[in-house]
């Protein structure tokens, strides 16, 4: 009973110290887990969809030049999300001089631009900042981060206070009593739900985490390979003078073409673009059409003769980089499709409704423990009051 007073004295103050972000965490999180579907639904952000028609899309490179065409300012970073079932709208991120990204909706048959905005001034950059840095410059993501790994403390040390006394006690523990009176029914509702919660929201977090800390991705990835270390991302680079570099690379979009062209099951395709003389066109192929686990293939091109340099294949992949690579659709709940999204949804609602209800019951025992103190006056029985008489 002492270690359980004390895990409970710990639960509380961990708690109160980090309640106040993981209900704002929280919330944020149940927004941006739909934010494909709600984009798609009211046709605004970055998802947007399209008429199908019978045309090809336009090349990798000349959806660079369009969209290049479009911005008035020196580019020094570009990516594009490239949809080939034909019924998406093409996402290209743009980068200036000064680390401000802008965002170009564009048909994928014609290039031409459906929509564009500044990142900094839509609702779900917002959102996301607020999840991630509480829209807190330089220390704001680190309190996220922080308060994340206290969370997940909190998880732990909860279900060991859910664990009843005697077994007649468990029965109680996995429903909530409506009927009860409002401060039972807070205690059922942060006891019940926080122990369901729990299951669900401690893959949320800790694929949080990875984003976080460097270790946290490390110790995952050695669980999940039986021990070993994660080699360094792929990337190959190399430089040629100024005066070598072409300025027409047919070769590139032949390259990058046959290979979107001879993946049959390509979902979506992700390339990042050089700009400068020592990268190389970095292409990603999303094989996983009428599926909701992603597997990718890497490729690196040369900017200056298309031919691939390395790759980075599905198939060779060890079970801690297949991990890694689905981290983000764990985060989501997207590695179980739109039931996942939904599971992560309700989880995520739930966590941020601890604080609120973890809060009332530190609050209710407050205020039983200062009227036993004497902090608060006791209403005595009428016969107390009255005279005695002799």
């Amino acid at each position: 009973m002492r270690v359980k007073k004390l895990i409970g004295k710990i639960h509380l103050w961990l708690g109160l110290t980090s309640g106040l972000v993981v209900f704002i965490v929280s919330i944020t999180g149940c927004l941006y887990v739909f934010q494909e579907e709600v984009c798609l639904l009211l046709e605004s952000g970055v998802f947007r969809k399209i008429e199908p028609q019978k045309e090809e899309f336009i090349s990798p490179l000349t959806l660079q030049r369009k969209v290049e065409n479009a911005f008035d300012r020196e580019v020094t970073y570009m990516n594009a999300s490239v949809y080939p079932s034909g019924d998406r709208a093409s996402i290209v991120w743009l980068r200036d001089s000064t680390r401000n990204y802008r965002a170009y909706i564009v048909n994928p048959y014609t290039g031409n631009i459906i929509d564009t905005f500044s990142y900094r001034k839509t609702f779900w950059s917002i959102v996301l900042s607020l999840h991630t840095s509480l829209l807190i410059p330089k220390i704001g993501h680190h309190i996220v981060s922080i308060s994340t790994l206290i969370f997940v403390a909190l998880m732990f040390s909860g279900i060991y206070l859910w664990f009843p006394k005697s077994k007649r006690g468990f029965r109680q523990r996995f429903k909530v009593k409506w009927t009860a009176s409002p401060k039972r029914l807070n205690y059922d509702l942060h006891n019940v739900f926080g122990f369901y919660m729990t299951w669900i929201a401690i893959f949320i977090a800790i694929s949080g985490l990875v984003w976080s800390y460097e270790w946290v991705d490390k110790s995952i990835y050695w669980l999940a390979t039986g021990g070993e270390v994660p080699e360094e991302p792929l990337k190959t680079t190399f430089s040629l003078p100024d005066s070598h570099i072409p300025k027409q690379k047919p070769d590139v979009d032949q390259t990058l073409l046959s290979l979107v062209y001879n993946s049959p099951a390509l979902m979506s395709y992700y390339i990042e673009y050089p700009y400068d003389s020592t990268s190389n066109y970095s292409l990603t192929l999303n094989n996983a059409k009428g599926k909701i686990y992603n597997k990718h293939n890497t490729y690196q091109i040369s900017q200056y003769t298309g031919e691939v340099l390395d790759s980075n294949l599905w198939k060779e992949k060890n079970t801690g980089e297949k991990l890694q690579e689905a981290n983000y659709n764990i985060h989501v709940g997207a590695i179980l499709g739109l039931p996942g999204k939904i599971i992560a949804f309700f989880a995520s609602l739930i966590a941020a409704s601890l604080p609120i209800t973890g809060l009332k019951i530190w609050l209710g025992r407050k205020k039983r423990h200062g009227r036993r103190s004497g902090r608060y006056p006791i209403r005595k029985n009428k016969k107390e009051l009255q005279p005695t008489t002799t």
